[in-house]
């Protein structure tokens, strides 16, 4: 097996607000083109493992199943990446819907809420910061990225 191999990912929002650029910036903190942002109505590129965000709110998740549900089977599962809105405990309606898509995508991973973002004037402004590191190294582990 070849474990030099590093997938490229390709973000997409479930909703506007779903954390798509801070998703992206936590996978590819380098900047090397490994996470893009994909525009709603952009193909998918080639090569590209397709990643889901949504917020951890009813609406949000509710949104992400929509779009599951007209997943074209070509493109492939993606993961779905579920960023929390605020430092409370899952909503029970959430937890339900997120294990009713277990099957339809090849994993959910769920980013903390991070009070660094709320400050700053982009995610990438406080990537160094320990909260924001932390985080991303688990989207990264969640994701199957080894570094």
């Amino acid at each position: 097996m070849d474990h030099s191999y590093r997938p490229h990912f390709a973000v997409l929002g479930a909703h506007g607000g779903a954390g798509v650029t801070t998703t992206t910036a936590m996978l590819d903190p380098e900047r090397q083109g490994r996470a893009i942002e994909l525009p709603p109505g952009t193909p998918m590129p080639p090569n590209h493992v397709p990643v889901l965000v949504a917020r951890s709110t009813a609406y949000g998740v509710q949104r992400a199943a929509h779009l599951l549900g007209h997943w074209h089977p070509g493109l492939g599962r993606p993961w779905l990446v579920v960023v929390r809105d605020a430092p409370l405990p899952q909503l029970p309606t959430v937890s339900y819907r997120l294990r009713a898509l277990g099957a339809r995508v090849l994993g959910v991973v769920h980013v903390p809420y991070l009070a660094a973002l709320r400050s700053a004037d982009s995610p990438a402004d406080v990537l160094p910061h320990r909260s924001v590191v932390k985080a991303a190294a688990a989207l990264r582990t969640g994701l199957r990225l080894n570094d």
